[in-house]
C-alpha cells in the first residue's frame, strides 16, 4: 500500500508544473459547456438539453488533458534542452497546444454568445473602436 502512494506522489509531482495549464484548459472548456447550455435553453428551451450531448464533455476533457500531459512529457524529456537553448522558453509545445486548445474553445464560447444573443461581437468591437477614435480626434481638436 506504501508503494502505490509513493507511485501517486510521484506521478502528482511530475506532472506539477503543469497544472496551470491544465486547470486554464479545463476552465475553457467548463466555460464553453455553459454557454452552450445557455444558448441552447435560450434557442429551444429545456427540451433540448440532452444527457447524451453533455457526455461530450468528459470524453472533450479527457482527450485534452491527456493531449497536454503526452506534450509534457515529451517535452520535459525529449526536447526541453534544446528549446532552452534556441528560444529560452521552458515546455514550449506543451504551451503552445494549451493556448491552441484554449483558442478553440473561446472561439466556440464567441458562437455560442453570438447565436443566444443574436450579435454579432466584431462589429460590436469595431464601433466602439471607431467610435474611440472619433473621441479621440474630438480630444485633440479641442486642445
Amino acid at each position: 500500500m506504501r508503494y502505490l502512494q509513493y507511485i501517486l506522489a510521484s506521478i502528482v509531482l511530475l506532472f506539477a508544473p503543469i497544472y496551470g495549464l491544465l486547470i486554464a484548459v479545463a476552465a475553457a472548456i467548463i466555460l464553453d459547456t455553459f454557454t452552450g447550455i445557455f444558448k441552447s435553453i435560450k434557442l429551444d428551451g429545456f427540451k433540448s438539453i440532452r444527457s447524451r450531448k453533455l457526455s461530450n464533455i468528459v470524453s472533450k476533457m479527457l482527450l485534452y488533458e491527456v493531449c497536454i500531459l503526452l506534450l509534457f512529457l515529451i517535452d520535459k524529456f525529449l526536447l526541453n534542452e534544446f528549446i532552452i537553448k534556441s528560444f529560452g522558453i521552458e515546455f514550449m509545445f506543451t504551451k503552445i497546444c494549451t493556448i491552441l486548445l484554449i483558442f478553440i474553445e473561446l472561439v466556440s464560447i464567441k458562437e455560442n454568445i453570438e447565436d443566444a444573443f443574436k450579435i454579432e461581437i466584431w462589429l460590436m468591437i469595431k464601433k466602439v473602436l471607431s467610435r474611440a477614435k472619433e473621441i479621440k480626434s474630438d480630444i485633440d481638436d479641442i486642445k
